[in-house]
Parts: structure tokens; C-alpha cells; sequence
């Protein structure tokens, strides 16, 4: 959970950890860790890349946190670091698959179908391999609005496009993961998007 104070006072907070303030930087790593260790993971097939990776974002931002003007919010300051990173370790390459963390698998209820599972797991597999398949710019925006929850507006800052091309682009990402997907996500008596959408964010 992200402390109260976060958001609420982000300059005062990146000008604390810019003058050494030890537990302030503790307590950005807190909000903030588990978030870019995820994003980085959709970039980097291996976890011990990933936590390398996830370190060397870390440092940056700690270096460049007296640079931060709250011009925008910290979280999407954040992402556009940690989003550059990702970017220049896969020199924009289709990303590999990674697994899903322990934290985001489903717990199976013995007492339910059990076909299910196997079902959903497949279905997830279709998903990720359509997203992977995506072309990059398609892809950044799917993981960042779709997975990470940020608005148009965000998605809009973190890369620097207009807002416009924001959802340009996730219209043609979806349409294409439509095509992909075909029968695992489109249904004869409901409207195709919104089971895209599920199905996404199911398997992101």
C-alpha cells in the first residue's frame, strides 16, 4: 500500500531524499518497488535480470530525484524513468515471456471444476503470447494502462505522445489482440472490448 503522505507532498518528498534523507528514500522504495519490479518483468525474461535491472532504476532515480519539479505527479515521473530503462535494456525488441509471479496466480478451489484451471491457464497463454506479439509502441501502452492502471493522461507523460496517439494506440492494440484471439475472448451475446479487456488484465 502506498503511504498516505505519498502523493500528497511529492516534491517535499523527492527534495527530502535529494538531501539524504535515508528513511525517505526507505519509504519510496516501499510505494514503489513492487510496482517497477513488476514492469520491469514484461521486459526482461529473467528474474535475476529483473532484479538487477529494477536496482539500476532504483540508483537513477535516487540520482536524479533533485531534478524532480512536481511538474507532474512522482508516480508518473517514476514510470517514465523506469519505462526508459526497460526500453534501452531490450533495445526495443519484442519483449520474451515471462511467467506470472506466485503473488498473481489463482488459487484453485478443490471443489471447483476441474477443468477450469486449465482452461484460464491456457487462455492466459493466448493472451500473453498475442501481447508479445504486439509491435512495441502497441505493447508499452497495453502494460501501462492495462496492467498498471495509469490514465490516458499518464500513459501520455511516461512516453511523451500526445494523448491522442495514447488512445490511437491502445484502439489498434486492442483490435489487433481481437484478431489474435478470436474464439478465447469473443462471445456471440457479449460485446467483444470489454472481454478483450478481462482477459488482458487476467493475464497481465
Amino acid at each position: 500500500m502506498v503511504p498516505e503522505n505519498i502523493g500528497r507532498d511529492d516534491q517535499g518528498l523527492a527534495q527530502r531524499i535529494a538531501g539524504g534523507d535515508g528513511p525517505a528514500f526507505a519509504q519510496f522504495v516501499d510505494a514503489y518497488g513492487a510496482r517497477v519490479h513488476r514492469l520491469v518483468r514484461r521486459y526482461v525474461a529473467h528474474e535475476a535480470d529483473a532484479e538487477d535491472l529494477t536496482q539500476e532504476i532504483f540508483v537513477s532515480l535516487y540520482r536524479s530525484m533533485g531534478s524532480f519539479r512536481g511538474e507532474s505527479k512522482l508516480s508518473t515521473w517514476v514510470y517514465r524513468i523506469a519505462m526508459n530503462h526497460c526500453l534501452k535494456h531490450q533495445g526495443r525488441t519484442p519483449s520474451a515471456p515471462s511467467s506470472l509471479d506466485d503473488s498473481e496466480t489463482e488459487a484453485i478451489d478443490p471443489q471447483a471444476d476441474p477443468t477450469r484451471p486449465a482452461m484460464r491457464n491456457e487462455l492466459q497463454g493466448q493472451v500473453r503470447g498475442a501481447i508479445d506479439a504486439l509491435s512495441p509502441l502497441h505493447r508499452d501502452i497495453v502494460i501501462l494502462h492495462e496492467m498498471h492502471g495509469l490514465t490516458y493522461g499518464e500513459c501520455a507523460a511516461v512516453l511523451q505522445v500526445p494523448v491522442g496517439t495514447v488512445k490511437s494506440r491502445l484502439s489498434n492494440a486492442f483490435a489487433r489482440l481481437r484478431a489474435s484471439l478470436g474464439e478465447y475472448v469473443l462471445g456471440e451475446d457479449a460485446a467483444p472490448q470489454p472481454k478483450c479487456r478481462n482477459a488482458v488484465g487476467e493475464a497481465l
